[in-house]
């Protein structure tokens, strides 16, 4: 746990181990199952799965920097 006190507010940050785990593999899951069914329903066998991993992992990243890094 984290507290940033700056001008007397506390601002407590829950960034825990599960949580950055949990938005890697949610945003992978998400944006790799959109491209999985991209691929079924264009007719690839795997040309949007992988984009979509790298893409949902490339924003869990910058989610994690957005909200416990930078703030």
């Amino acid at each position: 746990m984290r507290e940033n006190r700056s001008g007397g507010d506390t601002q407590v940050s829950n960034a825990n181990g599960t949580t950055l785990v949990s938005y890697l593999l949610g945003g992978m899951a998400f944006w790799g199952g959109i491209g999985w069914v991209a691929d079924r329903a264009l007719g690839f066998s795997a040309l949007f799965l992988p984009v979509g991993l790298i893409v949902g992992f490339a924003g869990a990243v910058y989610l994690i920097y957005a909200q416990h890094v930078r703030s």
